[in-house]
């Protein structure tokens, strides 16, 4: 068994690094697209074994699942024409000759890096680091699983950037396009009954799925990002099958679910603050159900930003559409997927 797991670790990281290549180096837009999928299936399934299954979920649903539909989303937007195809094939190829040294260049400094990392892990002391002072304060830390430990306690500050990462990614699109891609109003119609039925089954087992690994957090794998992750997932097969959930909400409203999980971090380690704590430390009395709460409000946010993103783009593309020559209802049938 040990020989078998080891041929199928290596042909992950062989398939990992040609997707990658193929990926940057592709000359048709769609196929770079697929290849990013793949690759990121293919990280996933990386990240599984090495026994890390709340990361390979977030990789599958975020780099695999949510980029990929945002992409191929975004590439219908390109000319198809075989003339078009020609030409970017072209392009591409001129460029790839000119950036063919400066490549062999980035690829030699990766490795030459990958080698010295690997040297300072094997000269690495056993048993050193922070690992048995953080087990011993596990049981402080209100939570039963080391790593929600890290995340939410030892170090929460990484959480709650990583949430800040993405209010302010969305907040980025919204000072360069507005709110367009929010009012574009669900007057759709001619979606498919079969993807709507769908739609209304899966979305409540992803909602209760996703409350399942947020609180499986605590002791097991999963946590904030995994819940908030398959949360955001329920939202978009929603909006695909019509259910035009978030433009129907008022404006007040999504913006207080998008800013509720970082700015109740940021209270939170303040406010402990003036009881003689450190920023982001919980008393260890309470550490529990605060860390619960506080992931309860950042799965809130997490889906709903992610669900943002897939909102915002289509919504924009709908309200582009006419633009380009086609009627409003040409325009919403374009824009369907």
């Amino acid at each position: 068994m040990g020989a078998i797991n080891l041929m199928l670790d290596g042909l992950l990281v062989v398939l990992m690094l040609l997707l990658a290549l193929r990926a940057v180096m592709v000359a048709s837009l769609y196929q770079s697209a697929i290849t990013f999928i793949a690759f990121g299936l293919t990280l996933s399934l990386a990240w599984a074994r090495l026994a890390a299954p709340d990361v390979a979920l977030a990789e599958a649903a975020i780099g695999a699942g949510l980029l990929g539909v945002l992409l191929i989303h975004s590439l219908r937007d390109f000319e198809s024409t075989d003339e078009a195809h020609v030409a970017s094939g072209r392009i591409t190829s001129n460029l790839m000759t000119k950036l063919s040294i400066p490549i062999v260049s980035v690829i030699v400094g990766v490795a030459v890096f990958a080698a010295y990392l690997l040297l300072a892990v094997k000269a690495m002391p056993v048993g050193g680091g922070l690992t048995v002072a953080s087990a011993d304060a596990l049981e402080r830390s209100g939570v039963a699983h080391p790593v929600t430990a890290v995340l939410l306690n030892y170090r929460s500050y990484d959480t709650w950037l990583e949430i800040g990462v993405l209010v302010i990614a969305l907040l980025a699109i919204f000072c360069a396009g507005g709110y367009e891609g929010f009012r574009y109003s669900n007057q759709r119609s001619g979606n498919d009954m079969l993807i709507g039925r769908l739609a209304r089954l899966l979305a409540p087992l992803m909602v209760l799925v996703a409350g399942y690994l947020l609180w499986l957090g605590k002791s097991y794998p999963g946590g904030a990002f995994q819940a908030g992750v398959v949360l955001g997932a329920a939202g978009i097969i929603l909006q695909m099958s019509g259910w035009h959930f978030v433009e129907a909400m008022p404006e007040w409203l999504w913006k207080i679910g998008l800013a509720i999980g970082f700015a109740f971090f940021l209270f939170a380690g303040v406010g402990f603050m003036f009881m003689g704590l450190a920023f982001l430390e919980y008393p260890a009395a309470h550490a529990g159900w605060l860390i619960l709460l506080v992931e309860t409000l950042a799965t809130v946010s997490i889906g709903l930003t992610l669900t943002c993103f897939y909102v915002y783009f289509t919504g924009m593309r709908a309200n582009s559409a006419p633009a380009s020559g086609l009627s409003r209802e040409e325009g919403g049938r374009y824009g369907d997927i």
